[in-house]
């Protein structure tokens, strides 16, 4: 375990999946804002192209779901 797992008592590969689970779920509420600021704008393209990023963080938070769930699963 690393410096920072023996701080927090979270194995690192649960850290980092955690880590990766807030900032993804981040990204979609700030990116989402900028779909409807493009939106509202008339920029179709760019609202497509942040709609493409907020899809890609929302899959990104359910495969951390989902192996952070797995793992944790498996250390009972």
């Amino acid at each position: 375990m690393s410096e920072q797992g023996q701080q927090t008592g979270v194995k690192d590969k649960n850290y980092n999946l955690i880590a990766v689970l807030y900032q993804s779920s981040e990204n979609v509420l700030t990116v989402q804002s900028y779909v409807e600021d493009a939106q509202r704008d008339g920029d179709q393209e760019a609202a497509s192209f942040f709609q493409g990023i907020v899809e890609n963080n929302q899959k990104a938070v359910q495969q951390a779901k989902q192996m952070l769930a797995q793992r944790l699963q498996n250390e009972e």
